[in-house]
């Protein structure tokens, strides 16, 4: 197998894995704030156990190096997280997922608003292809009671692509460091309507998403990036939009409306057609 199939093999595995999310996140049956403290909860165990598996010395350095990067990280993580939790149990898997797709884009105008970093013109025109498409998907829902679930899907969009930009500029600070404390801070903000009086049962899909899939999601496409060059690792993360939606309808019977199902696909095109074009100039 050559490295470059090696990275394919290893993202898009990641991708699949991560499109389970949101499923398992519906399937639980938990309220929102229940699913995210359990959550935040394993995610800083298996965060913790991957670093302490290396020994003590790699456990403090990975605390010690750019500690406020790893905070600020961490910080935006645990927000994105919870506003995922709350959007996908409000406003469903199709909308949270297909929404959030459009981090990308949002984050290329973050790093061009604060950071002053060199924007393709093609980003600007992404951007007002999405925003069209979001449009699309939200104009349904104004005045209704799934606006609360599109708008912390918006906030993981703006929460997610601010990590994104965090991460761009602390480049030293550690990767499994920000998933602990992003799980750290995942579990505060959910314990504010908290359940702690659940049945083990229902938290099981929890505890395998918070200890293996998202942990193994990440992993495999943190290293797929060291055999695929951006562009490409972005181009096979859209799948994740497109298979999280598939599950819901297959396994949760989730109907995808007319609305969700055109603006989606006006927001996978614009996102498809950008990264092959970025693909091209590689």
């Amino acid at each position: 197998m050559t490295q470059h199939a090696k990275g394919l093999l290893l993202t898009f595995s990641g991708v699949v894995l991560m499109s389970i999310e949101s499923p398992l996140i519906k399937f639980s049956n938990l309220q929102a704030q229940t699913i995210g403290f359990y959550f935040g909860i394993c995610l800083f165990i298996s965060a913790n156990l991957m670093l302490l598996s290396k020994g003590s010395t790699y456990f403090i350095k990975n605390y010690t190096t750019n500690f406020k990067g790893i905070f600020l990280s961490g910080l935006f993580m645990g927000i994105s997280n919870f506003c995922f939790v709350m959007a996908v149990y409000y406003a469903g898997i199709a909308k949270a997922v297909l929404i959030l797709a459009s981090s990308p884009i949002i984050s290329a105008l973050i790093a061009y608003i604060f950071l002053k970093q060199h924007t393709p013109k093609r980003i600007f025109l992404a951007t007002f292809i999405v925003f069209i498409g979001l449009y699309i998907i939200l104009a349904d829902d104004l005045g209704t009671s799934s606006l609360i679930g599109n708008l912390y899907a918006f906030g993981c969009v703006l929460s997610f692509s601010t990590l994104f930009c965090v991460l761009s500029f602390h480049k030293d600070a550690s990767r499994l460091g920000y998933i602990s404390f992003g799980g750290v801070f995942l579990t505060l903000f959910s314990l504010i309507n908290v359940n702690l009086h659940v049945e083990f049962s229902s938290l099981l899909p929890i505890i395998f998403l918070g200890l293996i899939i998202t942990p193994l999601s990440r992993l495999f496409i943190g290293l797929g990036t060291r055999y695929l060059i951006p562009a490409e690792v972005g181009l096979l993360v859209i799948g994740e939009s497109i298979l999280a939606p598939i599950w819901g309808w297959w396994w949760l019977d989730e109907v995808i409306s007319t609305s969700v199902f055109i603006g989606g696909s006006i927001i996978l095109l614009a996102l498809i057609i950008n990264s092959l074009a970025s693909l091209q100039k590689a």
